[in-house]
């Protein structure tokens, strides 16, 4: 696997401005990229706050955008905003997310739609936006936050789980689509992380699954992300136990079991 070179490479974060997003805008900052970075309109001061402090403390170029990623232009808006201020992309993080908590038959389809639109829909709107001219260009390479819920069915966040199989799947084709032309796709599997997506409405304060899994560190897994994306990996999951459970206990398990497994876990305490 080759390494990969990130100084003055233009990055793009999108919701940069809490959680895993966040710390994966510092790592990449460590590395002396030019960054782009992305999030909500209500969460501007923040955006532009945390901008400043990687502009003083790692001297590189960032800039901030604003945008609702759920609404039908939210991708091209991007898009545009951010090949006017940079001519290219090297990198698209497509981090940005949101989860819905409940049995999938009780929660509301307005918000299960902008999951799927968040999740799922601006991540591939986003891929086919920017992969054309990385392309052309013979480098670039697509890093996309999924979830080892990618890998198993999760019940009470279902809509979440199969946004994050599809996005799988997708980078995976993807991937295998445009070898050999200097552009790669990247997926970062975590387990559950502390992160506000664990503290929306409904979300319970503690799962089954905490108990065998606990709750990773967002700063350690866009560290070890980024690590790893730098080495040149397709599928990386940074929590050892999980990818022994996911990529060599799921392959053995009837799918059955998986699901009632999967069931079990994800109920509250």
């Amino acid at each position: 696997m080759s390494k990969i070179q990130l100084k003055d490479k233009v990055v793009l974060v999108t919701g940069a401005s809490s959680g895993i997003g966040r710390e994966l805008a510092k790592c990449f900052a460590r590395e002396g990229v030019r960054l782009v970075i992305a999030s909500l309109p209500a969460e501007r001061k923040v955006l532009e706050d945390f901008a400043e402090t990687l502009r003083r403390e790692f001297r590189i170029e960032v800039h901030t955008l604003t945008g609702d990623l759920s609404a039908g232009d939210g991708p091209q808006k991007l898009h545009q905003e951010a090949t006017r201020i940079y001519d290219q992309v090297d990198v698209l993080v497509n981090n940005a997310g949101i989860m819905a908590f409940g049995m999938f038959h009780q929660l509301s389809l307005e918000l299960q739609e902008k999951v799927v639109a968040v999740n799922l829909r601006a991540y591939m709107l986003l891929m086919r936006l920017f992969l054309p001219d990385m392309i052309r260009r013979g480098s670039g390479a697509v890093f996309n936050v999924s979830s080892v819920s990618a890998f198993v069915p999760t019940p009470r966040h279902t809509v979440y789980g199969a946004t994050k199989a599809f996005v799988q799947s997708l980078s995976e084709a993807v991937g295998e689509e445009i070898s050999g032309t200097g552009v790669r796709t990247f997926t970062l599997n975590p387990g559950y992380t502390d992160t506000p997506l664990l503290k929306g409405e409904g979300f319970p304060t503690k799962l089954r699954f905490y108990r065998f899994g606990g709750k990773s560190n967002p700063a350690v897994i866009a560290s070890k992300g980024v690590a790893a994306f730098k080495k040149g990996k397709r599928v990386y999951i940074p929590e050892k136990h999980l990818w022994f459970l996911f990529m060599i206990g799921n392959r053995f398990a009837p799918r059955r079991v998986i699901n009632r497994i999967s069931e079990f876990m994800v109920k509250g305490e």
